[in-house]
C-alpha cells in the first residue's frame, strides 16, 4: 500500500479493525507514523473467563491477523494515542445496559469494541453514526476476506472506505 500523508491513511487517523481468526475480534487502531500505530482491544487468554484491556504498538498492514480496516475518525490536533489509551482503559469489562438485550451478561471483545466506539464518539473523536452498520460492515468484509485469503496468497487486509456509518 502506498504511504499517504493525507486522506484515508493519514497520520493520527483512527480505524476500526477486524482481526482473524474471529471476525468479531474488533479493535480500535490509531495510526501514528508509517504503518505502525497503537492497537486497543479487550481479550482473554485461551478463552478463559478473565478479560483484560490491552494497548500495544501494532503494524496493522503487516499483521497476519488483520482482515479488514476502515477509517472512523481523526485525532484532534495535539491528541495522541496515549490520550486514547486513557479514555479506553476505563471501559468496564462488563456488558453495558444499552447492550444487555443483545448480549445479556456475556462480555466479549465485541461488547468492548462497541463501548469503545461509543466513548470515542462522545469525546468527539469519531464520526460513527450507526454502530450496528459499522459492526455488520466489518463482519461481512472480514468474513469475505477470510474466505478469499484461503483461496489466494495473502495480500494484506481489506481497506474499507468510510460510508454510511460515518459523517
Amino acid at each position: 500500500m502506498e504511504e499517504h500523508s493525507s486522506g484515508i491513511w493519514a497520520e493520527q487517523s483512527v480505524f476500526s479493525v477486524a482481526s482473524y481468526p474471529h471476525c468479531s475480534l474488533l479493535n480500535v487502531f490509531v495510526k501514528m507514523i508509517s504503518k505502525t500505530g497503537t492497537r486497543f482491544h479487550a481479550h482473554n487468554q485461551a478463552n478463559t473467563a478473565d478479560w483484560e484491556y490491552q494497548s500495544k504498538e501494532w503494524d496493522v498492514l503487516d499483521s497476519g491477523s488483520c482482515v479488514a480496516v476502515t477509517k472512523i475518525g481523526q485525532l484532534p490536533a495535539g491528541m495522541t494515542a496515549k490520550d486514547i489509551d486513557v479514555l479506553l482503559e476505563k471501559i468496564p469489562l462488563t456488558v453495558p445496559d444499552v447492550d444487555r438485550p443483545r448480549f445479556h451478561d456475556q462480555f466479549t471483545c465485541l461488547v468492548w469494541f462497541r463501548a469503545a466506539i461509543r466513548r470515542l464518539h462522545i469525546a468527539r473523536i469519531l464520526g460513527v453514526i450507526d454502530l450496528d452498520l459499522l459492526e455488520e460492515s466489518l463482519r461481512v468484509k472480514a468474513t469475505g476476506e477470510q474466505y478469499a485469503n484461503v483461496m489466494r496468497t495473502r495480500q494484506g487486509p481489506a481497506i474499507m472506505q468510510p460510508s454510511d456509518y460515518t459523517y
